[in-house]
């Protein structure tokens, strides 16, 4: 990544902090935007995945932490697989992974 493209991610992830606490999780920045859109490929979706993603790959957040983020706020049914990856990336989580965010009272009640 250049140093312009992580400086303006830098900044957006400021912005998010400072309005938020956190980066806001996909599905509650863009709602309208739905799970399999190409909208999370290219224009604005694309640019707040990027964010997040620049965001969670540099917080210092254990599997714990991770957890608890999603706790706080659900992921909608279609969204379980990609943040049961974005806990546990080094892992084939599929319907493990939404079974294993379960057990954290995530997309239990589904």
């Amino acid at each position: 990544m250049d140093d312009r493209t992580r400086e303006r991610l830098d900044a957006a992830v400021r912005e998010q902090l400072g309005a938020h606490g956190r980066v806001l999780s996909p599905w509650r920045a863009y709602p309208e935007i739905e799970r399999f859109s190409i909208g999370w490929r290219m224009g604005y979706g694309e640019w707040h995945l990027m964010i997040w993603w620049h965001w969670w790959e540099s917080a210092a957040m254990d599997e714990a932490a991770r957890i608890a983020y999603f706790q706080a706020d659900e992921p909608p049914h279609e969204w379980l697989d990609w943040a049961a990856h974005q806990i546990w990336s080094n892992e084939d989580v599929g319907e493990a992974g939404i079974r294993r965010l379960a057990e954290h009272g995530i997309g239990a009640a589904r």
